[in-house]
């Protein structure tokens, strides 16, 4: 069957006053979305094959497994013509993963107003080849037993990037850009402020050292006590602010 227009969505949500003030709010704001409400994977499963609706705001754990299942079975079947809002109680690995996959998802308890923000932002923005890389990355990255092998999607004006944290020295912020600094001498400017990369990236051994830098730590090569600077590699010389001097110096102490 081919899907229906591109104003319907499917609700995965376990919770029946949960899933109700959903469809509240989201008749209320949106009146043309034609809206499936399911309570289990099962259900939602079948749903989206029948109607095959272009958004979904999926709960993540539910009683019968997790939403990831959901979306995995659809892509493996060649099914990749949706887009997707996670919802989730839990600040976990989970979140991570969204970050770095740039994907959308709401933190439990949500406002209505983030969930009207959210919808509204799959409904107009992304095309889909952009989308399907940014999924197959997320995909990739719920693989993972470790953070060692972990990609992250990087948008710039011309591309889509995907690469991995492992091979990022440094990022450096370059108005409301940031310039990404790799291992292999490559650069690239994306189209994203710093502060969004920091807060994707403070649980995976990047730290803000600087107004203006965001450091891979694994790659500090030395320490510059006279000029307050970390060297990377590749001879990258990067600036510590006084009032992040204590952070860095704190982290070297460990190593030692």
């Amino acid at each position: 069957m081919k899907p229906e227009n591109t104003t319907s969505c499917l609700i995965l949500e376990d919770d029946a006053a949960a899933r109700d003030m959903m469809q509240d709010i989201l008749q209320q704001h949106f009146p043309a979305l034609t809206l499936y409400p399911c309570g289990n994977l099962e259900e939602a499963h079948t749903t989206w094959l029948e109607h095959q609706p272009p958004v979904m705001i999926l709960d993540v754990n539910l009683p019968d497994g997790n939403s990831f299942e959901l979306l995995s079975s659809l892509y493996q079947q060649g099914h990749t013509r949706f887009k997707v809002v996670f919802i989730t109680a839990f600040a976990d690995y989970a979140v991570q993963a969204f970050r770095f996959s740039a994907l959308d998802f709401l933190l439990k308890p949500y406002a209505p107003d983030e969930l009207i923000a959210a919808v509204t932002k799959v409904l107009e923005t992304m095309d889909e080849e952009e989308y399907r890389t940014r999924l197959e990355t997320f995909f990739y990255n719920t693989s993972q037993q470790t953070d060692h092998g972990k990609k992250i999607v990087l948008s710039t004006l011309e591309d889509i990037h995907i690469v991995k944290l492992k091979e990022i020295l440094q990022a450096e912020s370059d108005n409301n850009y940031t310039r990404f600094y790799f291992e292999n001498g490559k650069e690239l400017l994306v189209s994203q402020p710093l502060k969004t990369f920091e807060k994707r990236l403070d649980t995976q051994g990047f730290m803000r050292v600087h107004q203006s830098h965001l450091v891979n730590l694994q790659h500090i090569t030395s320490y510059r006590k006279k000029t307050s600077q970390l060297v990377l590699k590749n001879n990258i010389t990067v600036p510590v602010s006084q009032n992040r001097k204590n952070s860095v110096m704190e982290y070297l102490s460990k190593l030692s």
